[in-house]
């Protein structure tokens, strides 16, 4: 209690009661041990989280550009594919009997002779 000199009125302490409690609370909790085995412990265990941390950033930052890569890849096949049906289509017309008569008779000047033409081998 302390004592106010000015009025002569006694004045209680609230807190003194709660430091006395956490006192004994911390004589109560001991670590199994000892404090050194836990403040290695935790350094270990921080070490080991900043390490995987840093190795999930990094696998992540990877997986990123190997799904960039991935789509990429995927883009160009398309194309590839859609370049080949064209190429095939336009194979098939160029290989039709019609096609072949117009270059035959264009670039060599062989022509089919009509049905009353005389052939001369």
């Amino acid at each position: 209690m302390i004592i106010n000199p000015s009025a002569h009125t006694m004045i209680p302490r609230r807190n003194a009661f709660r430091r006395h409690t956490a006192r004994r609370r911390r004589e109560a909790l001991s670590l199994p041990g000892g404090k050194q085995l836990w403040l290695s412990v935790t350094k270990v265990l921080l070490v080991s989280f900043l390490f995987l941390f840093i190795g999930s950033s990094l696998l992540s930052g990877t997986a990123t550009r190997v799904a960039a890569e991935i789509d990429a890849l995927e883009m160009s096949h398309a194309e590839l594919v859609s370049t080949n049906v064209l190429l095939r289509a336009k194979k098939a017309q160029l290989f039709s009997p019609k096609a072949v008569e117009v270059t035959a008779g264009n670039q060599l000047a062989i022509h089919i002779p009509a049905s009353g033409q005389y052939r001369k081998f």
